[in-house]
């Protein structure tokens, strides 16, 4: 007897760790989660959530979401995901409260940066919107549609001036930004950042300039030679 106990033990043990390292194993392969059993499930939760909150049926996709929720509550991404959830299941002010929270709680997560984004411009505020942009600048997210934000939020006058005083108050992120296809909102914002005080890396200069000598004004050699002049170097 105490040897079928012995085994059923042994049996029991192997099948949480299995379970366990299958877990683990899921945050570099994704395709593993599946194979989870759900009482394992906490890294693999993450990527079941991910692929069921945007495709699957709203109930679902919300009953999966509070799963992820409240085996990991901590991390930003999660409460995002949650939100996306609540949203297709129609409770619109739940979702907002929501990402706002994950936006208070970390930067680095693109969906709750691209949902302040729009919430900030809906709301008339240009100046948190541009800190948002710029978030999603650093995050570096090649599914964020970062020209589309950034053409929307360039397009009047108080989001060129918010940008322009963001891009003033540095950052790397302003590699990726200066980088963007150049567009007359692109060069009129650059020119007031260099009008402001903003000072680019020298590497970043000739993107600068080649922003604003496609669309030049009055100013223009004025304001490249003052962003060669001011230029950051790198201390070797």
């Amino acid at each position: 007897m105490k040897r079928i106990a012995w085994i059923v033990l042994m049996l029991a043990l192997a099948v949480v760790a299995t379970g366990a390292e299958l877990d683990r194993a899921s945050r570099r392969q994704p395709a593993l989660a599946a194979l989870v059993p759900p009482p394992f499930r906490s890294f693999a939760q993450e990527q079941v959530a991910i692929a069921t909150v945007r495709r699957d049926r709203p109930e679902r996709a919300l009953d999966v979401a509070r799963t992820l929720v409240r085996r990991r509550p901590m991390p930003a991404e999660h409460l995002s995901l949650l939100a996306i959830a609540m949203e297709r299941a129609g409770d619109r002010r739940g979702s907002a409260l929501l990402i706002q929270s994950a936006a208070r709680r970390g930067w680095r997560d693109s969906i709750a940066q691209q949902a302040m984004f729009d919430i900030s411009l809906g709301a008339g505020d240009p100046v948190e919107a541009s800190h948002r942009l710029a978030a999603i600048n650093a995050l570096g997210d090649d599914q964020a549609p970062t020209t589309d934000f950034t053409r929307r939020l360039l397009a009047t006058p108080a989001g060129r001036e918010a940008m322009a005083r963001t891009l003033v108050d540095g950052g790397n992120w302003r590699k990726a930004f200066v980088a963007m296809p150049a567009t007359p909102d692109l060069a009129a914002t650059l020119a007031l950042a260099i009008r402001h005080g903003a000072r680019f890396d020298c590497s970043r200069v000739p993107a600068v300039e080649g922003a604003l000598g496609a669309y030049p004004g009055p100013d223009t050699p004025t304001q490249i030679g003052q962003a060669r002049a001011d230029c950051i170097r790198k201390k070797r």
